[in-house]
């Protein structure tokens, strides 16, 4: 197989007959040796139902039904795991990432590199996805060390040398782009335009997005807990030099009555800075229990098309 196109799926049930057309439209003058490969993570919707009329229909497009939602990260291992291309490509359901960029994503692969990212260059989300998109990307490139173009999502070509090295590593907390972007190999972009959504509204709300921000910067990176550690002697340097202070104005006499808002200020604060310490710790311990269970990343119900 020279091509796999990979969709990870969710509410997509109005986009899919779409989503594959314009694939075929846009993969068939390059080569015919291609399949689709479309995974339902559980959709609310009939998603399921419409890749099942699909691939009856059209038997390059594989079909893989997870057992319940798992999260787009999952899905799309899922996708790489069962797709059989030389090349894979990952693109969304909801027609934001056009399929008429993939032949420029694929000649520029066939030129020998391993990564080929969509940079889009305009982007057509709101203001609010944008601007936590920023605020994400400057807070993971701090606490991970890594510079990171916050204008590159999952929407690309991967060689199938990397695509095995991705599927191979057992972290059960994943993010798909900072996960890729940490294995090295040859990598490059290609600028996009990011079109409208064509249905419907994106699942990522303000929750869902914090989510995969503590996610991502967890598990990529421990430098949150190196950063508690840095505060937690600055607050004792602070505290021991406020002491060395109130001996040297009991001495002197300049020592007054202490009031009852600083002291429940301070009070309030140490305890809040210990909470947010402890905090971190315990997502580092969760991750950790998370990985120990040595669950799957994902369950497979159904497939079509799929030997």
């Amino acid at each position: 197989m020279e091509l796999s196109i990979v969709s990870p799926v969710y509410r997509g049930e109005k986009m899919l007959t779409e989503l594959v057309r314009r694939i075929h439209e846009a993969i068939r003058p390059l080569t015919d040796d291609y399949e689709i490969v479309l995974v339902n993570d559980c959709s609310p919707d009939a998603s399921w139902e419409k890749i099942v009329e699909i691939c009856a229909a059209d038997k390059q497009v594989k079909g893989i039904n997870l057992s319940r939602n798992f999260g787009q990260p999952y899905a799309i291992t899922a996708g790489l795991t069962y797709a059989q291309g030389n090349y894979v490509a990952v693109i969304d359901c909801d027609l934001q990432n056009k399929p008429e960029d993939l032949p420029a994503m694929y000649r520029k692969a066939l030129e020998g590199y391993d990564v080929v990212s969509a940079r889009r260059v305009v982007r057509d989300d709101t203001f609010l996805k944008r601007m936590s998109s920023d605020v994400f990307h400057r807070a993971y490139d701090f606490l991970s060390g890594f510079q990171t173009d916050k204008a590159v999502a999952e929407f690309g070509i991967y060689s199938q040398k990397i695509v095995k090295v991705y599927c191979s590593i057992p972290e059960y907390s994943r993010s798909f782009v900072e996960l890729i972007h940490t294995l090295g190999f040859k990598k490059t972009t290609v600028d996009v335009y990011h079109d409208h959504r064509l249905e419907g509204k994106s699942s990522y709300n303000l929750q869902r997005l914090l989510k995969l921000s503590y996610n991502s910067i967890i598990s990529n990176s421990n430098r949150p807990l190196y950063l508690a550690v840095t505060l937690g002697l600055v607050m004792s340097l602070l505290s021991f030099l406020m002491a060395i202070y109130n001996i040297f104005a009991k001495l002197v006499g300049l020592n007054e009555v202490v009031g009852y808002t600083t002291t429940v200020f301070s009070i309030w604060f140490v305890g809040g800075i210990l909470l947010f310490m402890m905090g971190i710790l315990g997502l580092y311990i969760g991750k950790i229990f998370d990985q120990v269970k040595g669950r799957p990343v994902f369950i497979v119900r159904d497939t079509l098309n799929i030997d």
